[in-house]
Formats: C-alpha cells, structure tokens, sequence
C-alpha cells in the first residue's frame, strides 16, 4: 500500500510538471517549475512512504536500494 501511494504521487507529480512546463513554455519559468514540482512532490512521495510503510517495508526498501543501486 505504501509503495502504490508512494508511485502514485509521483506520477501525478510528473504529470502536473509536465503540465506546468506546458503551459509555461521552455523559458526559464517553464523550467523552473518543471524542477520544483518534481522535486516537491518526490519529497512529499517518500515522507508518505515513511509514515504509511511498516518498519519491515522500510527496511527491506532501503536493502533493495543498498543492493541494486540505480545506475
């Protein structure tokens, strides 16, 4: 449940900071906003994690990162 809350608000995150980069332009506002929604709603995905994921969820997500670093 928390892994799915978790993907969930980030993919409506990337959707809104698509759609702001949209409706801005590929000026710097554009730009701007893209960078902030992202690193915004990816803050707000894993402190949803964090409060929704059992210690054992926890844990095991952060071997699987430790394991399988991204590339």
């Amino acid at each position: 449940m928390a892994q799915f809350v978790r993907f969930g608000v980030a993919l409506i995150s990337g959707v809104i900071a698509v759609l702001a980069f949209l409706r801005l332009g590929p000026g710097w506002a554009g730009w701007a906003a893209l960078v902030a929604i992202f690193a915004v709603g990816g803050s707000i995905a894993e402190w949803l994690f964090r409060r929704l994921a059992l210690p054992e969820q926890i844990r095991g997500d952060l071997e699987d990162r430790v394991r399988n670093p991204p590339s």
